[in-house]
């Protein structure tokens, strides 16, 4: 049923090209990012965000620098013999903090172990994830594919609120439920991604990439990024030319 579960690391590479393979691939980042696109769907995942590749997909992928990855292989049959065919309607799926710690796990335990282990651990990554994304009713699915397709929006809460048909308190409550962290804190965190996609790929002015992003200046940028991340714009962007 699992043809392997281990954790392969990643130097930054160029593009693969569009290839398939007839079994189910889970990706699950540790570290990094991987930009990958499915039957023409891209995204970008990192570790809010995994990937799951069904069986004879078309897909591509490009890593960024030091990428680590939890990557599951499993027979076609997998995915419905352990009736979690809501999952495989999906390609990103958000990672929840329970989800996470079994990820932790598996880097903590080693490649060696995890050939072992794979039998035991793959269902329970799978079905973790399945119960997350049963854990997220309709109108947060809407609200958080919303919110990846513009995060550059002004998004307040009330706004979120209003697009997710719920209450603040209950707003929050469902974020910090599945992602440990406020509406703002995670809407931060997405235009972070974005405007890092933008620096790394693009010639735009550091300017033109925070308002794209949905940061109200270049300045504001720069601080949610020293907070967050620890470097600033212009930092990461050379640091990122000097390692392609």
């Amino acid at each position: 049923m699992f043809l392997s579960l281990e954790v392969r690391s990643y130097e930054r590479e160029n593009p693969h090209p569009h290839h398939h393979h007839e079994y189910a691939q889970l990706v699950l980042p540790i570290r990094g990012e991987m930009e990958i696109d499915v039957n023409g769907r891209g995204g970008c995942i990192d570790q809010s965000l995994a990937a799951l590749v069904t069986p004879g997909s078309i897909h591509s992928q490009q890593t960024n620098l030091d990428s680590r990855f939890l990557v599951l292989d499993c027979a076609p049959m997998t995915l419905e013999t352990l009736q979690i065919e809501r999952l495989a309607q999906k390609i990103y799926v958000p990672i929840s903090p329970a989800t996470r710690r079994l990820i932790e796990f598996a880097e903590l335990i080693g490649n060696a172990q995890l050939s072992i282990a794979a039998s035991q651990l793959g269902p329970l990554l799978l079905s973790s994830l399945n119960s997350d994304i049963s854990c997220f009713p309709d109108p947060m699915e809407q609200l958080i594919a919303r919110l990846r397709a513009d995060p550059g929006a002004n998004w307040s809460n009330e706004a979120m609120a209003q697009v997710a048909r719920m209450s603040m308190s209950q707003l929050h409550q469902r974020f910090r439920l599945s992602f440990e962290m406020s509406p703002q804190a995670w809407l931060t965190d997405l235009r972070l991604q974005e405007a890092q996609r933008w620096l790394r790929g693009t010639s735009l002015t550091i300017s033109e990439i925070a308002l794209r992003a949905g940061f109200c200046d270049q300045a504001s940028l720069t601080r949610a990024m020293q907070r967050v991340r620890a470097t600033t714009p212009a930092v990461y962007r050379k640091t990122q030319k000097q390692s392609g």
